[in-house]
């Protein structure tokens, strides 16, 4: 009889993570992180290129990949290249609205983008040298940060819901209370 009580405190939490979710300790997972990280950064690609492609089509631009990998081409000097830094900074509001539902703790959301962020410039070295370009950094920064603190407040949003109980997990928890009572009597 003393081993039920026991059992009935997980029921509740398995009730109330049904309806929200726990935020505690977490275990290491790597395939879970390899996912993440393998999500997030094809969503940066797919997103950047189609954004880009979208844009250049609208103002007449020649549709390229290698924009995207030249350092060259990120400035606020020509039309083609504002137009390539609006839709980076695009990329990173709909980046932030993915860390939400992708990562979904505040305290990742720094680690991924920097990390998505970081496989870009090691793609732009590869295909044009590191870049020496001021602008090229600020626009990257910018966006950097875009995605971190838009990102870190939603999933701060997410993390800080009301975890609703169900009437199951009333009735669980008054169960559990009236066998806290029946075990004081005795």
């Amino acid at each position: 009889s003393n081993s039920q009580p026991s059992a009935e405190p997980a029921t509740i939490e398995t009730k109330a993570a049904m309806d929200g979710k726990f935020f505690g300790a977490e275990k290491f997972n790597p395939r879970l992180i390899m996912t993440q990280i393998v999500v997030m950064q094809s969503l940066f690609w797919f997103c950047l290129c189609l954004l880009t492609a979208c844009a250049d089509f609208v103002i007449g631009e020649p549709q390229s990949a290698s924009q995207l990998f030249n350092c060259r081409s990120y400035t606020w000097d020509t039309r083609a290249g504002l137009t390539l830094a609006v839709c980076l900074w695009a990329t990173a509001l709909l980046m932030a609205c993915s860390l939400r539902f992708v990562v979904e703790r505040a305290k990742k959301c720094l680690d991924f983008v920097s990390t998505y962020h970081f496989f870009h410039f090691v793609a732009t070295c590869f295909a044009a040298g590191c870049p020496n370009s001021r602008q090229w950094w600020a626009i990257q920064l910018i966006a950097l940060l875009m995605a971190v603190f838009l990102g870190e407040y939603m999933c701060m949003m997410a993390e800080t819901k009301t975890i609703k109980l169900g009437s199951k997990a009333r009735q669980s928890k008054a169960a559990l209370q009236q066998v806290v009572v029946d075990d004081a009597d005795i």
